[in-house]
C-alpha cells in the first residue's frame, strides 16, 4: 500500500470530487452511496466534502450553473434580427459544447439524474432566471409580447427537447453532446 500524505491537502478540486461521486452513483446507485463513501473515495475529509457540497444532491446538480451561464451568454451574443428558433438552436449548441475535461462528468451526471427519480424532484430550476431569459429572447426575436403564450411555449419546448437530447446522448451516443442537441433542435423546426 502506498504511503498517503498526511495532513490537509493544499487544494481540493471540486470537479474531481464531483466526478468521483458521480462515478460511484452511476455504478452503485445514488441512494446506495453515502457522503462518507464519497469522501473516502475522493480522498478528502467529510468536513471538506460538506464545505464544497452541502448536500448529496449538490454533487449531481453542480454543473447546472455553468451550463446556464454559457446559454445566457450565447443568447445575448446572437444577432438581433435572427429568428428566435435559429438563435435558440445556436445558443444551445454553444452551451452544450462542454470542455473535453467535463464531458465524462456530464455524461455521468445525466445518467445519474435519469436513473434516480428522487433527484428529479430535487432539481433546481435553471438558475438566475435562465428560463425567463429564454422567453424574453423568443419574444424579442419574434417581435411579440414576452407575456404571450407563444414565447412561453417555444422556450419550454426547446428546453425540454434539449434536455431530452442530452439525456439520450448520455445513455446512447458517443458523439459530441452539442451535435446531438443541435440535431434534436433542428428536427423541431
Amino acid at each position: 500500500m502506498a504511503d498517503r500524505p498526511t495532513g490537509r491537502p493544499r487544494t481540493i478540486d471540486p470537479d474531481r470530487v464531483s466526478l468521483v461521486a458521480l462515478r460511484l452513483f452511476d455504478e452503485r446507485g445514488y441512494d446506495f452511496v453515502s457522503m462518507d463513501e464519497v469522501a473516502a473515495a475522493a480522498g478528502v475529509s467529510r468536513r471538506s466534502l460538506f464545505r464544497l457540497f452541502p448536500t448529496k444532491a449538490s454533487l449531481v446538480w453542480g454543473g447546472l450553473d455553468e451550463f446556464a451561464e454559457r446559454l445566457t451568454a450565447a443568447l445575448d451574443a446572437r444577432p438581433a434580427d435572427e429568428p428566435a428558433r435559429a438563435g435558440l438552436r445556436a445558443a444551445y449548441r454553444t452551451a452544450a459544447t462542454f470542455p473535453d475535461a467535463v464531458v465524462e462528468t456530464t455524461r455521468h451526471r445525466l445518467r445519474v439524474i435519469r436513473a434516480n427519480p428522487t433527484l428529479a424532484r430535487e432539481a433546481p430550476r435553471f438558475p438566475g432566471g435562465t428560463e425567463e431569459h429564454l422567453v424574453r429572447f423568443v419574444a424579442e426575436h419574434d417581435g411579440v409580447r414576452a407575456d404571450g403564450l407563444a414565447p412561453a411555449v417555444t422556450a419550454a419546448v426547446v428546453i425540454g427537447a434539449a434536455t431530452a437530447a442530452l439525456r439520450w446522448w448520455a445513455e446512447q451516443d458517443d458523439s459530441r453532446p452539442e451535435d446531438v442537441v443541435d440535431r434534436a433542435l433542428r428536427d423541431l423546426s
